[in-house]
Parts: structure tokens; C-alpha cells; sequence
């Protein structure tokens, strides 16, 4: 979405000297989560620079446990300045206002229209919410916010004249979600079958060295039926640790099982493969974890002796790395 400066404008758009005479104002994001408690704010302090790096500034975020919502506020002083023969769009048209949110490492491809307004208006104000649900984040996420033609009844030779053109010069604001590091959240999704099994792990990929790890290859699924899964998801008690830490040893084995031995790829190609990789997180997870890759059963063996030693203390056992 970010638009090259050596463009050849073929309509007028919004520059930062017509920005500024509208008054455009753009507040300062704020971040929330369901938790235990309720509504949590992250507390975002002084070194926030538009870059969300959400475990820098609270740690007991999860991106499988959860969500991700975020509000703020845009302000419009004098919308008229945009309108008319010196402005983007005739008195009788309307200018939206979208952000477009990508991320590869999460599968997030679109825009979402959030607001729009007349030249009738004064000053106004819109806030932007959005939520992402818990275990959809992963990798980094942008966000890219600006102006367009909402409505075109009639405008100048000079002025879009399409539904959808972007009117704004660039991005009125971008924020980048810096979610976990490589290899550090586990796909995680829930199901309901009665009478069914605690979990389950699906295997979709075709190559570890390109396909990323994410819930299109690789995906452990929770059954919301099972009269275990309200414990495992609380993780209040050192039991119910004790059995979501067993699930995630066995899966975390079946994988490195699958791409190391059964597959053969060996972990020195790790750092040519494709970034995020299953193969660059089965990595990850034998350097972070001390796993020993000889046999079938030394891999589980020492994966479940690192985690009983360290994660059932609420440590790394929390984010997976």
C-alpha cells in the first residue's frame, strides 16, 4: 500500500500541505486482550514507534491464548478543505476511510472500510476497532491506513473518478504487529466432537524447507467437547499444566520425528530453508530445547525431560520459545 513518491499523479491527492489544513489528526493506537481478569490494556511507554513488538511491552500476551484488539482515533478538524475544486473530491461525493492489513506469515491479505464522511460535516472523529482472534497472529502483521473515493457522483477532470481510488498521498498512518519470533507460537485451533479424542494433529505439508509453519500444514487441534479441555486451557493448576505440557511434547515429537528421521532433512540446511519454515522451527526447537535427535525415542524422552525441569514453572512452557 505504500505508494512511490515518483509516481506521475494523474488526479490530485491529499498532501501533507492539504493534511494539515484539514486538521488531520491520527492518535495513538491502544492495545487490548482478553485475560484472566478481563480487558488488559498493553501499556505501549515512551519507546513505541509505531512497531508492535507486543512481548517487549507485556509478557504474559500469548498468541494462541489471545486476542489482539486495537482502537484509535482519527480526527478530522476542517473535512472541507478536501472538498471542492481545491480539493480531492466535489462538495456532493464521500471519502472513505480503509486500512489495508497483510502479513504472509499470518495468511492476512485484505481492507477493511472502517468509516467515511461528507463535505456537510465539520469537525469529526472516527475510532477504528479491530480485533484479530487468539491463535490467527503470527510472524508480523502491517497495517496500512488512507483516504479513498467512497462515493463519485460527479467530480473534476482533475479529481478521481473511480469508486476505490486511494486519495491520500501515501499512508495517513502504518503500524507494524511484531507478534513472536521465529518458531515461538504453535498452531493451535479448537474443534467439538463429542465422544472424541483431547486433540489431534493434522500433517499437511509437503516440504519442510518451504512450507511456513502455520495452521495450513501443521495444526494441533483441542476438542472443546472433552471434558479435559476447560483444565488444559485454564492452566491453573499444576495438573492441568502438567497434561497440556504431555500434548504439546508428543506433538512437537511427531513433528521433528517426521521432518528429521522419517523425512531425512537434515538441520544444517536449516538456514537456507524459507523463513518459518517447519524445517527453521523443528531447528528452533532442537537448539532451544536440547532435543536429542538420534533415535524415535530420544527425541521425546528429552524433550519431556526439558519441559518437566523448566516449563512447568510457567516459563517457556508459555510461548513455545
Amino acid at each position: 500500500m505504500i505508494q512511490s513518491t515518483n509516481q506521475i499523479l494523474l488526479y490530485r491527492k491529499i498532501d501533507s500541505a492539504m493534511s494539515e489544513r484539514a486538521g488531520i489528526e491520527v492518535g495513538e493506537p491502544h492495545f487490548y486482550y482478553e485475560s484472566a481478569g478481563g480487558l488488559k490494556e498493553i501499556e505501549l511507554g515512551p519507546d513505541f514507534n509505531d512497531v508492535l513488538t507486543i512481548n517487549e511491552f507485556d509478557q504474559e500476551w500469548t498468541p494462541v491464548e489471545n486476542n489482539l484488539l486495537i482502537k484509535q482515533k482519527y480526527i478530522f478538524n476542517d473535512p472541507t478543505v478536501l472538498f471542492g475544486e481545491d480539493g480531492v473530491t466535489v462538495e456532493e461525493n464521500r471519502i472513505g476511510l480503509a486500512v489495508h492489513i497483510y502479513s504472509k506469515t499470518s495468511s492476512i491479505q485484505k481492507t477493511v472500510s472502517f468509516a467515511s464522511f461528507s463535505d456537510s460535516q465539520n469537525r469529526i472523529e472516527f475510532l477504528f476497532e479491530h480485533s484479530f482472534p487468539a491463535a490467527s497472529l503470527r510472524g508480523s502483521v502491517e497495517m496500512d491506513f488512507f483516504l479513498f473515493l467512497k462515493d463519485n457522483f460527479e467530480c473534476k477532470p482533475y479529481q478521481a473518478d473511480q469508486v476505490g481510488m486511494i486519495l491520500s498521498e501515501g499512508n495517513l498512518y502504518s503500524l507494524t504487529i511484531v507478534v513472536d519470533g521465529e518458531g515461538s507460537a504453535f498452531p493451535i485451533t479448537e474443534f467439538n466432537q463429542k465422544d472424541g479424542p483431547l486433540w489431534l494433529l493434522d500433517k499437511n505439508w509437503a516440504d519442510a524447507t518451504e512450507d511456513s509453519f502455520d495452521n495450513s500444514n501443521i495444526n494441533l487441534k483441542l476438542n472443546v467437547a472433552h471434558p479435559l479441555f476447560e483444565q488444559i486451557k485454564s492452566g491453573k493448576t499444576r495438573a492441568s499444566r502438567s497434561l497440556m505440557g504431555d500434548i504439546m511434547v508428543q506433538a512437537m515429537s511427531m513433528i521433528i520425528q517426521q521432518v528429521v528421521i522419517i523425512e531425512g532433512n537434515s538441520l544444517d540446511a536449516a538456514d537456507d530453508a524459507v523463513s518459518n519454515s517447519i524445517l527453521s522451527v523443528v531447528n528452533y526447537w532442537v537448539i532451544t530445547f536440547e532435543v536429542d535427535i538420534s533415535t524415535l525415542f530420544t527425541i521425546p524422552n528429552s524433550l519431556r525431560s526439558r519441559f518437566d525441569s523448566e516449563m512447568m514453572g510457567g516459563g517457556k512452557h508459555d510461548q513455545m520459545g
